[in-house]
């Protein structure tokens, strides 16, 4: 049996747990969009956040604990197609109020066996535990005794591979070790090993890949927003964001993925592209009008590495609904397949916000039916 089947029979073996009480209930954090499972580099965070996994279903997204992950990652030039993210436990634990909760230990304990089942699946040749509950699942797999305050951002061997202990990034973890400091512990891991090649023998300079903390765009989508407002001149926030959603969409339907590889969540206004107002503010050759809602391009040149058959299917979109107003296109990606089957869930009583409506080469029916 192949990795990626054996990955989908974990999938839904997890889907049907039901081992802890206060979670039966609860998402399941473990799809595709956790990661490459070819990956040599293993993230094992806590447990779902409530108002991130819990609701995008990506583990380390969507939330404040999420946002400082990305920025850490956008630092050594990672991104998540390189990387395997998990949690220690798979659901969300929350409290008698709906908060999020600390996971006990058998509740760790109950999920240290698919824990386990998805290391050896992955087999990465290192393991970033984010926080001690990460470093006990992995005690619960095979005894050490790693310390994470002795142990920080250091390489430790562990079951035929090694360990790299991190702080958490939450906001109530950064008392402990400041955001500075992980960041520098990002760096450090970076020299250390790579996740396509693995471990490194030499690791003395910084990756020539190195990127801002605040940047997080791909260069598809950099170059496909790029294009789109160059050739309006000025477009509106809202839709450009539509605009984009339809470009992608369409060219999943007619080829099997999409043009900028990006996430877009479902959002009360429609499908959106995270941190895409990151994007815009990194562009020298575009600026906002003065109340934010317009996008206008200034008098320079563009260096888009879009191919001309790219160029051209854009232009088809720009041509069809450069004239439209907010409320046409809004319903031209109300009838697109994707937010029809998240309109008939809503109604159903499911919450569908930040659920990915896109992914890739998946929209959102197929990621509920893998």
């Amino acid at each position: 049996m192949n990795k990626e089947k054996c990955f989908n029979n974990l999938i839904s073996s997890i889907e049907r747990c039901n081992i802890c009480p206060r979670m039966c209930n609860r998402k399941k954090v473990l799809s595709h969009l956790n990661g490459s499972i070819e990956s040599k580099v293993m993230f094992i965070a806590e447990a779902p956040g409530r108002l991130g996994a819990e609701c995008t279903g990506i583990p380390l997204y969507g939330d404040v604990t999420g946002n400082n992950f990305e920025s850490f990652l956008a630092n050594i030039g990672w991104n998540r197609d390189e990387i395997f993210i998990t949690n220690a436990i798979l659901c969300n634990p929350q409290d008698e109020h709906g908060n999020n909760a600390t996971p006990t230990d058998i509740e760790v304990e109950n999920c240290s066996y698919y824990l386990d089942m998805v290391i050896e699946l992955v087999n990465p040749e290192v393991i970033v535990t984010i926080g001690n509950k990460a470093l006990e699942a992995l005690n619960n797999i095979c005894h050490h005794d790693i310390s994470l305050k002795n142990s920080v951002a250091k390489l430790v061997r562990w079951n035929g591979m090694y360990v790299f202990p991190m702080y958490h990034m939450s906001p109530r973890a950064t008392v402990h070790r400041t955001l500075i400091q992980q960041r520098s512990d990002f760096i450090a891991l970076s020299h250390e090993v790579s996740p396509s090649a693995g471990l490194k023998k030499n690791s003395n300079k910084i990756s020539s890949r190195n990127k801002s903390s605040g940047e997080f765009s791909n260069n598809k989508l950099s170059a496909m927003v790029e294009y789109v407002v160059n050739k309006c001149k000025s477009i509106s926030f809202f839709k450009l964001t539509k605009l984009l959603y339809l470009i992608d969409y369409h060219q999943l339907k007619n080829i099997g993925h999409t043009m900028s590889h990006c996430i877009y969540l479902r959002m009360q206004e429609g499908p959106w592209i995270p941190y895409l107002k990151n994007i815009i503010k990194e562009k020298n050759n575009i600026r906002t009008s003065m109340d934010k809602r317009l996008i206008l391009f200034c008098d320079t040149e563009i260096d888009s590495s879009l191919s001309k058959c790219e160029q051209e299917f854009i232009d088809q979109f720009i041509e069809k609904y450069l004239n439209s107003t907010e409320a046409e296109i809004k319903t031209a990606v109300y009838l697109t397949d994707p937010m029809k089957y998240v309109l008939r869930q809503e109604k159903d009583g499911r919450n569908m916000l930040k659920i990915p409506v896109l992914y890739k080469d998946s929209t959102v029916e197929d990621i509920d039916c893998r």
